[in-house]
């Protein structure tokens, strides 16, 4: 954990010092995240094809920081230490060797996001932005398979595009508010299992997020 907090820490600095900007932001984030994450397997002996699709609903909390530049624009870095994906079991009777329950669960650490606020103008008093973003996690699989093969963790990489508002709090000297709406793309996970012959595995993975942060600029 001390060597994520000052990877972030690092990369915040960076940010905020190539931008060269007179204002800095930090704060937290309450995020409500709507995963769909689909998927299908090959078994290893029958080439049968199983798919299925999972939505999860989760709140999990961010911190960020970001340089403010003078016309409201924003580049900045947040960071969520887990999030869960879910689960999804079934059962299977075959005479293939795959008689059993298997279990499918996964969740994405260390989620590590990168973007900037783009201001594009004031609609009924609110100062709206329009966010663009580049996120990096780990998948981190956690299956329960009867076959026992297990798959190997993975980066990936996603796209995030959102629409949000920002302005001053009434209270608290420095503080400010952000609220926004964002959904991110993250590319295809393929894997193969460690078993041999091999399961292969190839799931897409969507998510949905309403966010409203808290920040105090210095």
């Amino acid at each position: 954990m001390k060597k994520i907090i000052a990877i972030f820490l690092s990369l915040s600095f960076f940010i905020i010092q190539s931008v060269k900007a007179e204002t800095v932001g930090i704060g937290i984030t309450g995020a409500y995240h709507m995963l769909d994450a689909s998927g299908t397997e090959t078994t290893r002996q029958s080439s049968e094809k199983n798919s299925g699709s999972h939505d999860e609903a989760v709140v999990v909390p961010e911190i960020f920081a970001e340089a403010i530049l003078d016309n409201g624009a924003a580049i900045g870095i947040s960071y969520i230490p887990t999030r869960e994906m879910g689960s999804k079991s079934r059962s299977d009777t075959n005479s293939e060797g795959d008689t059993g329950t298997y279990k499918a669960e996964a969740e994405l650490d260390n989620v590590i996001q990168i973007y900037a606020d783009i201001p594009f103008g004031e609609v009924s008093g609110y100062n709206m932005y329009g966010k663009v973003g580049i996120q990096h996690a780990t998948i981190v699989t956690l299956e329960s398979l009867n076959s026992g093969s297990t798959y190997p963790d993975k980066d990936v990489y996603g796209f995030t595009v959102g629409l949000g508002t920002k302005g001053d709090l009434p209270y608290g000297d420095n503080m400010y508010y952000k609220a926004e709406v964002t959904y991110t793309d993250f590319e295809d996970y393929t894997a193969d299992s460690n078993s041999s012959p091999a399961n292969k595995v190839e799931a897409e993975l969507e998510d949905i997020a309403a966010k409203f942060s808290i920040g105090y600029k210095f």
